[in-house]
């Protein structure tokens, strides 16, 4: 296990991890990206190297999950949509929102877990523009996984603990954001 990432392989690891991270699968970067900074201090990766191989991962797999919903998404939604209370209304707020918010939305959620990937599909429904979505996606990625590898390699004794501290307070920061959100939109939606 030591081993792990060491080499080609390793990068090539870490770039599946990542696409899957970014795709909403249940990898965390949380854990994969803390791994590159602890080998990385170790000797046996590149550090910037790793970071910019988890980057464009979790980008390639924000754009899978994108594409998804922007090709698949309106048309189930369309026809489906009604059972989850969805009609062509909703989506025209939704798309209206994502012209006002759209970037900040995508950039700022790529810093919650748990939703860091999911709003990779409210974009593509919404159908927010490739570049800018590419943009602000792969900067939020390198800030975070930047992050995340500085953590793993400063902290090579502690990053089992720190993983865990990390998971725990980012979790209950994205849970109050998302509380905020929802009391902002329902009270918005009364007074209207």
């Amino acid at each position: 296990m030591e081993y792990v990432f060491k080499g080609p392989l390793g990068y090539g690891l870490v770039f599946v991890l990542m696409v899957l991270e970014g795709m909403s699968l249940p990898v965390p970067s949380e854990v994969v990206m803390p791994l590159v900074g602890y080998y990385a201090s170790l000797g046996l990766v590149d550090p910037v190297l790793g970071v910019l191989i988890g980057t464009f991962g979790s980008l390639a797999g924000s754009l899978i999950d994108y594409y998804i919903a922007y090709y698949l998404g309106i048309p189930f939604l369309l026809r489906y949509g009604r059972l989850f209370g969805i009609d062509r209304g909703k989506l025209d707020v939704l798309s209206r929102w994502f012209n006002r918010y759209g970037v900040a939305a995508v950039f700022g959620f790529r810093f919650l877990p748990g939703f860091r990937a999911l709003i990779s599909f409210p974009a593509g429904l919404a159908g927010m523009r490739v570049a800018g979505f590419v943009i602000v996606t792969f900067l939020g990625h390198l800030i975070w996984d930047s992050v995340l590898v500085y953590i793993g390699y400063a902290f090579v004794g502690q990053w089992l603990v720190i993983i865990g501290l990390i998971d725990k307070y980012l979790y209950i920061t994205a849970l109050i954001v998302v509380i905020v959100i929802i009391t902002y939109v329902v009270v918005r939606l009364r007074f209207k």
